[in-house]
């Protein structure tokens, strides 16, 4: 009785949940709301939800309940009490390869075709594998750590005497700093100064630091654009203490959390201020010899941690984000000094938010392309991120 009213109350908050906020907030003001659940409980429906989302756009047509169960059944290699009342059978082959268990699910709905989790391969950025990212959405990505500046030995002994088991990342795998792998949903506030000793961010995010360090510049006055969190500022402002770093966002209530991030991470901007860039008007006087655009996208190299925006994305979602993108860029190349160094980064999949708009700077005639990377994150467990860098002519 009890998993049934679980299932029901997962169903419930389907029919109720549109898509419109992220799924992690408005699920904590829905259980707020609706107290009546224990904390195990509303975990578990909350695992439920997501579940049902990992399937992406593969079987629409199911009924909720079925598609609950196959998407828990698919990206959960431990035991689930709800799979062993449900799909007892199912329940033994849990801890499967994924390719078995995909012909579990396909011999009770012989619909299933797990391409169809994201059926737009045309969409993707060259280099990204179609079958490979659909698969990624059936596992959760991970929770990485960037090590400060000399604070290896700290963060280790943290995690260490609070018993959180983690993995170091090869040193070799293009990274500038430490950084440890681990559970995603572990929760590091009570373990660790958070940006004083270690920074969250995602794997492939810090890899960026490979296109990101300028060549010989020991000083150079830098604007971070679109600063959005801070992650990237931050870590150019470790791997270049001496730059000089103005940031902007155009959200008033970004730019006052950014400030508190950087408290405490102990960066001292020389300015922040809050500008619409796709406003010519609202662009600074000054010039820079270095401009981050790390600039807002779909984020679908970040489903995996939302598959909601998944399951509610339309191919007509791209080219508001691509016209918004063409614009900021065009306004902020009029700000780089000449030799200066322009970074285009998105957490996108889509060619027409990467190397499409690559080619559109390029065809100005104003910058030339001098490095570009696609870094998948798929096979880590991590977002897929894009960047590439400019120098303006």
């Amino acid at each position: 009785m009890k998993f049934d009213n679980l299932l029901r109350y997962a169903v419930r908050i389907l029919n109720a949940y549109q898509g419109e906020t992220p799924l992690a907030g408005w699920l904590k003001n829905f259980f707020r709301e609706n107290p009546q659940m224990g904390s195990r409980d509303r975990k578990q429906v909350s695992e439920m939800v997501y579940s049902y989302f990992r399937l992406g756009h593969a079987l629409k047509n199911i009924p909720q309940e079925e598609r609950i169960l196959s998407g828990l059944f698919l990206s959960h290699p431990q035991q689930e009490p709800i799979l062993d009342y449900f799909r007892p059978a199912w329940n033994q082959v849990r801890s499967a390869p994924l390719e078995d268990k995909l012909k579990v699910v396909k011999t009770k709905f012989q619909e299933f075709d797990e391409l169809q989790i994201f059926p737009w391969a045309a969409l993707l950025s060259e280099g990204i594998d179609h079958r490979n990212f659909c698969l990624s959405f059936l596992s959760r990505p991970k929770l990485f750590l960037r090590v400060r500046p000399g604070k290896e030995t700290t963060v280790q002994e943290k995690l260490n005497e609070n018993g959180l088991s983690f993995q170091i990342i090869d040193a070799d795998s293009g990274l500038p700093f430490p950084c440890y792998a681990l559970e995603s949903g572990v929760r590091l506030d009570d373990v660790l100064a958070l940006n004083q000793d270690a920074v969250i961010q995602d794997l492939n995010s810090q890899r960026t630091a490979g296109v990101l360090k300028p060549d010989s510049k020991k000083e150079f006055e830098a604007w971070d654009c679109c600063s959005g969190s801070g992650g990237k500022a931050i870590l150019l402002q470790d791997l270049f203490p001496e730059c000089k770093l103005t940031v902007s966002d155009i959200r008033d209530s970004i730019l006052k959390n950014l400030s508190v991030r950087f408290r405490e991470a102990g960066v001292q901007p020389n300015q922040m201020f809050q500008a619409d860039l796709t406003d010519a008007n609202d662009l600074p006087r000054q010039s820079y010899n270095y401009i981050l655009a790390d600039l807002p996208c779909s984020g679908s190299g970040t489903w995996g941690r939302t598959p909601e925006a998944l399951y509610f994305f339309e191919p007509g979602f791209i080219d508001p984000y691509r016209q918004r993108q063409e614009k900021i860029l065009s306004n902020v190349i009029s700000r780089l000094k000449p030799n200066g160094d322009l970074i285009y980064i998105t957490c996108s999949v889509f060619a027409d938010e990467n190397e499409r708009i690559s080619s559109v700077v390029s065809g100005t005639g104003q910058l030339k392309k001098v490095m570009e990377r696609l870094y998948t994150g798929y096979q880590e467990d991590a977002d897929t991120m894009y960047a590439v860098r400019f120098v303006k002519l």
